[in-house]
């Protein structure tokens, strides 16, 4: 009987494995879990079954769109029918087999971009962190697990990355199977970003020594992404968005729901709508909207002293973590600082920003305080405070650079402005490029469509706050830097997400979203027309992204909320 068991789980797996899933096709999948034998069996579907352990629809559109679109769900059992962690295992299960495709190349490409140098293989010192590091995470949460609900959904999000991992590799060919810690570097790979630095002085970055064009090539390579929350003159309307800067070999990109129910339900938020990529079980954008009616986001802070790395421990939760955990747990902006800020990793070192929709009425005209609260990290330091009496004023916008003062010094902007004066153009709080175009451009800005362009904003070639520099903006292009100003990188902004808290209020529950660099202005970018991945062709490796970014604005209506 076992042997025909194995043989019909086989099977089902061969029919998915081998199974072409069509440009924008709709694919539906149940997994079941046999407690007698201990098995999950993926089943294809034409409909969603809520007696499994979890379900996924996936829809194959990133060549037609420049998004795929993935909703994994759990459900609520009134018997407990499945523990917690293995409906976490099958959501991650569930994802590894629709990705497969999507992961391998996700991973090809991570692997050249931040490894190229060391012939594609993740370095000693950085396979001895994540060792450690998910031993700890590990063992932590296993032994916490019952007593703590922050270790608890910690162990629920390992069995999650464990899923994927062996759902990927059940259908992946011999020659496409990833290692776990090569699929670790995946799932942290903005982590790993500052991981690589981790006993390991030698590789650290010496300013002192750099160019002044070295040194803004690392820190555009380092630090990610512009962000605004504004807010209209009459209060009647607030949008919250982001746009991400990273490497166009990363532009394989899949918007997700996670719908997570625990027996217990001590979770303030079961569903997280997030902008993310394959092998990804958070945004790393990062961009979340959550149905605790938070909307989460962050851009990079850069770091110019080196020292801080000394500090980096394996003993600790990397950010993607914390971050996941945090948007389960919190049910305001205050709770999200404090669950976020345990376990400091003093990796991908940010300022997230948490917009609380619960403390805004804009039928009433109110923000209520702590609506609008933010937090930077450090190694073994963080800060956090109510912003919200920027809102009052009009608007926050982020980018990049730390706003506390201790923040910022403890990262050494005042030491490498101080040696290259001509830098305070670049990582001046107030006086740079982007804040400057910020507080001009922001006035424009009242409409949707006003935000909308407000975020794909780059105009280099006419305005002086750019000096002809098509980084020097809101949504940055790299590529087009061709004449001798700043190196023309395979980089930039590559996206755009944005919820409006109006049409939230009228019950719309929807995510405006754009995938590509900015044309809106600027030529659209083409692979077979730029010239920015010459200089080192390997490292902007960009195995099946889309060669032509020419795509629309989608309004995505979030499927897994309660109504």
């Amino acid at each position: 009987m076992e042997y025909f068991k194995f043989i019909l789980i086989f099977s089902l797996l061969l029919i998915i494995k081998s199974k072409k899933i069509k440009e924008d096709e709709k694919t539906i999948m149940n997994l079941y879990y046999s407690k007698t034998n201990g098995k999950f069996t993926p089943k294809l579907s034409s409909s969603i079954d809520k007696d499994s352990v979890a379900s996924a629809t996936y829809i194959n559109s990133y060549e037609s769109k420049g998004w795929d679109f993935l909703s994994i769900s759990s459900y609520e059992e009134p018997d407990n029918k499945y523990e917690d962690s293995i409906k976490s295992y099958g959501m991650g299960y569930l994802e590894g087999i629709l990705n497969k495709n999507r992961i391998f190349s996700v991973y090809r490409n991570l692997m050249y971009f931040s490894f190229y140098d060391n012939d594609n293989k993740l370095p000693e010192n950085v396979i001895q962190y994540l060792t450690k590091n998910l031993e700890y995470m590990k063992e932590k949460s296993i032994k916490y697990k019952d007593s703590d609900p922050y270790w608890e959904h910690v162990y629920y999000i390992y069995q999650q990355m464990l899923g994927m991992f062996d759902g990927y590799n059940s259908v992946a060919e011999n020659e496409k199977k990833i290692g776990f810690i090569y699929f670790q570097m995946v799932v942290a790979n903005a982590d790993i970003e500052d991981v690589v630095y981790y006993n390991n002085i030698t590789k650290r970055p010496n300013f002192k020594n750099m160019t002044l064009e070295e040194i803004r090539t690392y820190t555009a390579l380092h630090t990610h992404c512009s962000a605004l929350v504004k807010v209209t003159n009459d209060l009647s309307d607030i949008w919250i968005g982001h746009n991400t800067w990273t490497t166009y070999g990363s532009m394989i990109r899949t918007f997700k729901e996670y719908r997570f129910v625990s027996n217990k339900q001590n979770e303030k938020s079961k569903v997280v709508v997030f902008s993310s990529y394959p092998g990804s079980l958070s945004s790393i954008d990062d961009f979340y909207y959550l149905d605790s009616k938070l909307v989460v986001m962050e851009t990079t802070n850069s770091n110019f002293n080196d020292s801080l790395y000394d500090l980096l421990k394996p003993e600790s939760l990397l950010t993607w973590v914390r971050v996941m955990v945090a948007n389960r747990l919190a049910s305001s902006g205050e709770e999200w600082i404090e669950i976020f800020k345990k376990e400091n990793s003093g990796t991908y070192n940010n300022q997230f920003q948490i917009l609380d929709l619960n403390k805004i009425d804009i039928n009433k005209k109110e923000i209520n305080e702590k609506a609008f609260m933010i937090i930077e990290q450090l190694p073994e330091y963080t800060e956090s405070a109510d912003v919200t009496h920027f809102l009052t004023k009009g608007y926050w916008p982020s980018y990049n650079i730390p706003y506390f003062k201790t923040i910022y010094e403890k990262s050494g902007y005042l030491e490498v402005i101080e040696e290259n004066p001509s830098l305070y153009a670049s990582y001046d709080y107030s006086g740079s490029d982007r804040p400057v175009i910020f507080r001009r451009e922001q006035t424009n800005v009242n409409s949707l469509e006003d935000f909308k362009k407000i975020m794909r904003y780059n105009n280099y070639q006419e305005d002086e706050c750019s000096q002809n520099n098509a980084a020097w903006t809101i949504a940055s292009r790299y590529d087009l830097n061709v004449n001798g100003v700043g190196r023309p990188l395979c980089y930039g902004a590559i996206d755009v997400k944005f919820v409006s808290v109006k049409e939230i209020t009228e019950g719309k529950n929807i995510v405006h979203i754009i995938s590509g660099p900015t044309n809106d202005k600027q030529p659209t970018f083409s692979w077979k027309n730029t010239t920015c991945d010459q200089s080192n062709p390997m490292r902007w490796y960009h195995e099946d992204v889309v060669d032509t970014w020419n795509f629309p604005w989608i309004d995505y209506q979030v499927q897994l909320f309660d109504n």
